[in-house]
């Protein structure tokens, strides 16, 4: 499981998801906040909304609206 890290998903710092993906991908904040906000929990407290997106490479990313 050392190629696997779990991503946290957080909207306004409360917890909304967690996801695995690649090692190898998980400092590549592009495709980590599009797969974050594909999520249909996350996608639901999005809509419409301006975010901004925090992220902490291997770790969380966090949509602040």
């Amino acid at each position: 499981t050392d190629d696997q890290v779990t991503i946290v998903v957080q909207v306004n710092g409360k917890l909304r998801g967690k996801f695995e993906v690649e090692t190898a991908k998980a400092a590549d904040q592009g495709y980590i906040e599009q797969l974050a906000s594909q999520s249909a929990k996350v996608s639901n407290y999005l809509k419409g909304a301006k975010y901004r997106a925090i992220f902490v490479a291997g770790k969380l990313i966090n949509f602040v609206t």
